[in-house]
C-alpha cells in the first residue's frame, strides 16, 4: 500500500474506503495520522458498521443492552469515529454498487456519482451464508444479520418467540442480545458437527479471552433457560405461505 500512495507534484493521493465498521474506522484513523484525508463511503447513516450498528437518533438504549459483551468495543469505536468525522470526507447513506478500473460508482438516494481514486480499501465486513433448507424463504425467516439490524437500528424483535439456527460465534452473540433485550429465545440450534468442535479446541485455548467470552454467552443463555442443541442437522423450516414460519424440524447429534 505504501508504494501506491505517492503521487507526482506533491499532491496527496485520493484514497477511498468502502465501509465504516471497525476495519473502515481504524483504516481512516491510520490514514489521517499519516496526513492523508480519505473518502469514506458508508451505506449506513452513521459509522459503526453492522456488528456495531448504531441505534437511531433519539433512542437512548444503553450500550450494554444493545451490544452485550461487545459494548465496550462498540462505544470505543463510535467515539473514535465521532472524533474523526470532521476531518474526513464522509459520505453516509451511500451505496457502492460498481467498480471499473480506478472508478467507483455510488448512489445516494436518487443521485448517482462516480468517484476516481488512487487507492481503494474495501472494508465491507462479512455477510451471512445461508443454508437453503426447505422453507428457508418463508415469511418470518431472517438471517442473523437481519435480526441484528432489526434489534439495533429499529429497536424491535423479529418475533415474539425466536429460534436461532446456524454456527459460529455470531449465533450466540445475537441470541444473547435478543434475550437481554427481552425477547423469548425458544432455542439455539448449533449446526457445527461435534467432531469439528473437538478439533477446534486447541486453537480456541490459544485465545483464552475469546474462548471465555463464548463460554459466558452460552452460560448466560443457559441461566435464562434457553435450550442449546449442538451438532444439529436442520431438516425443514415449518410453516406455509399464508401464515409464514411456525417452527423448525431438526435432527440432533444423539
Amino acid at each position: 500500500m505504501e508504494s501506491g500512495l505517492t503521487k507526482g507534484g506533491g499532491n496527496p493521493p485520493r484514497v477511498v474506503i468502502v465501509g465504516a465498521g471497525p476495519a473502515g474506522v481504524r483504516c481512516a484513523e491510520t490514514l489521517l495520522a499519516a496526513g492523508i484525508t480519505p473518502v469514506v463511503i458508508d451505506e449506513n447513516r452513521r459509522g459503526g458498521g453492522q456488528i456495531y450498528r448504531r441505534q437511531p437518533e433519539g433512542f437512548q438504549r444503553p450500550y450494554a443492552t444493545l451490544y452485550g459483551s461487545e459494548a465496550g468495543k462498540a462505544e470505543s469505536l463510535h467515539r473514535t469515529f465521532d472524533g474523526l468525522r470532521g476531518r474526513l470526507d464522509y459520505r453516509p447513506d451511500t451505496l457502492a454498487w460498481h467498480l471499473h478500473e480506478r472508478t467507483l460508482y455510488t448512489v445516494q438516494g436518487n443521485r448517482q456519482r462516480t468517484l476516481d481514486f488512487d487507492a481503494l480499501v474495501l472494508c465491507t465486513g462479512a455477510g451471512d451464508r445461508l443454508l437453503p433448507v426447505p422453507g428457508w424463504n418463508l415469511a418470518g425467516t431472517y438471517t442473523l444479520g437481519g435480526a441484528q439490524i432489526a434489534l439495533k437500528a429499529q429497536a424491535v424483535s423479529i418475533g415474539r418467540r425466536v429460534i436461532f439456527l446456524g454456527s459460529g460465534p455470531l449465533l450466540y452473540l445475537v441470541a444473547s442480545q435478543y434475550q437481554q433485550a427481552g425477547a423469548t429465545v425458544a432455542a439455539v440450534l448449533d449446526t457445527a458437527p461435534l467432531r469439528l468442535r473437538a478439533q477446534a479446541t486447541p486453537k480456541l485455548l490459544a485465545r483464552p479471552g475469546v474462548t471465555w467470552k463464548g463460554v459466558q454467552l452460552m452460560a448466560s443463555l443457559k441461566r435464562a433457560g434457553v435450550p442449546l442443541h449442538f451438532g444439529v442437522t436442520p431438516l425443514e423450516i415449518l410453516g406455509d405461505a399464508e401464515q409464514g414460519v411456525r417452527g423448525v424440524a431438526f435432527a440432533d447429534a444423539r
